[in-house]
């Protein structure tokens, strides 16, 4: 039996009730129950409508199965456009079919017709597979030292835009 080929779409607005399964689906698999369906909708709507966002969808005989969502933006350090993967998933059911690799050849291609300087991502550590992915393309991983002696280290606060300074 042949495997279906899957077709690969940018979504647009019209899609959101495409990609909002997706989207759930990755929440979901994180264990994570934030943000909750109703804000999900919300976001992901404005997402979709966003310039600076790209997502695009997988589907296997019409079903969507997969997605990422890549961020465009410009880098006065980059000298240009720079492009950060957001998001990579493939439904459970539709895993080990090489899903994950058509979806990041797909933004990788996506990225280079933007003119993008760069790619990266954050995933992980224990997430094997998806390293495995990442470094089959060509990735590299960038906590090493980059400035001085140093690595660079992620840093992130939640904003609660009810609170003034």
């Amino acid at each position: 039996m042949t495997k279906p080929t899957p077709l690969l779409s940018v979504a647009g607005p019209n899609d959101l009730d495409h990609v909002l399964p997706l989207v759930q689906g990755f929440r979901d698999s994180l264990g994570a129950a934030d943000p909750p369906d109703d804000a999900l909708r919300v976001s992901l709507a404005q997402g979709l409508a966003d310039p600076s966002l790209e997502f695009a969808l997988a589907a296997l005989d019409g079903v969507p199965v997969g997605y990422t969502q890549t961020l465009f933006r410009f880098s006065v350090w980059a000298g240009g456009t720079t492009a950060f993967l957001d998001d990579l998933f493939v439904s459970e059911t539709a895993r080990r079919q090489k899903l994950g690799r058509t979806l990041l050849d797909h933004a990788l291609d996506r990225a280079r017709a933007h003119g993008a300087k760069s790619l990266s991502l954050t995933t992980n550590e224990k997430n094997v597979p998806a390293q495995t992915l990442y470094k089959s393309a060509g990735l590299v991983e960038a906590s090493e030292p980059r400035w001085g002696d140093g690595r660079d280290v992620a840093w992130i606060i939640q904003l609660d835009h009810t609170k003034r300074a």
